[in-house]
């Protein structure tokens, strides 16, 4: 599983950053795995979306239903900026 930082957190939405250990998959190659380990690291996403950072700064949506991992959704241009903000 991707080694990963909870960059922000709240009742709308978790932000992770893939912190890109080459010894290790990515955020995206693990997806599923990070999906349940955030779910278990804080007591259940819900419906919190979870975005994640990506190895060249782009930032996608973890799809999930209740902590189960159920598929990726692009971000467009202005979630984009907005998640940058973040940083």
């Amino acid at each position: 599983m991707a080694k990963y930082t909870i960059q922000a957190i709240n009742d709308l939405h978790v932000i992770i950053i893939d912190d890109l250990d080459e010894t290790l998959p990515t955020v995206t190659n693990s997806a599923a795995s990070v999906i349940d380990d955030l779910n278990s690291r804080i007591g259940g996403l819900g419906t919190r979306r979870v975005f994640y950072r990506d190895s060249i700064k782009r930032y996608d949506e973890l799809q999930h239903e209740d902590g189960r991992f159920t598929g990726f959704a692009a971000c467009g241009p202005g979630q984009q900026e907005f998640l940058k903000t973040i940083e």
